[in-house]
């Protein structure tokens, strides 16, 4: 069923999207529209109550990636951008559209990495990790200096892997239309 509300989130992730694709940044003009335009209308059209589930799916939206962010996992952009999606949508399709988001985020990183020739290094920097953890582990518990040293047989020394960016805007989009779709065809999870 196509509302205003999904017209709307359709343009905000479409815009979005396009402008992390092109230019890595998902500009302020479009997330803190998307934040007042979901407040306005819910408030229009379903007064106080509106107002409080708009207001609490920004900020639902907000808190859905802002450890990630803090982390250094994405742009403040994709924060903002989701709690928009919650201002226009609510929390609860705010939840969905992030696990669908990184359905289609790891789909994406999955490809990139094929096409790049690099899932096969991506895969050994994982398994190197865990190796790491695994001796740190193993030397807190023993305190072995022969423990301590072994990592090195595992990892070359100085070898650096770059962090993989993704236009998460470009996720987040596919995210929201997947979840739109999937309550199109009567699947609710809420």
């Amino acid at each position: 069923m196509v509302t205003a509300n999904n017209m709307l989130v359709l343009m905000l992730v479409g815009a979005s999207g396009f402008f992390d694709a092109k230019e890595r940044k998902i500009p302020n003009k479009i997330t803190f529209t998307g934040i007042i335009v979901g407040v306005i209308i819910n408030l229009v059209t379903g007064g106080r109550t509106g107002l409080l589930l708009s207001i609490g799916g920004m900020l639902a939206g907000l808190a859905i990636f802002f450890i990630p962010f803090v982390m250094g996992g994405m742009g403040a952009g994709d924060v903002k951008l989701m709690g928009a999606i919650g201002a226009l949508m609510g929390w609860q399709f705010s939840l969905l559209t992030a696990l669908y988001s990184a359905l289609v985020g790891g789909t994406m990183v999955i490809v990139y990495l094929l096409y790049t020739g690099k899932l096969r290094d991506y895969f050994k920097k994982i398994i190197l990790s865990f190796i790491q953890l695994l001796f740190h582990f193993l030397n807190q518990l023993g305190n072995s200096e022969k423990i301590e040293h072994l990592p090195k047989r595992f990892v070359k020394n100085g070898q650096e892997y770059k962090k993989i960016y993704i236009p998460y805007g470009v996720a987040i989009a596919g995210g929201t239309i997947l979840v739109l779709i999937a309550s199109n065809q009567g699947f609710h999870i809420f």
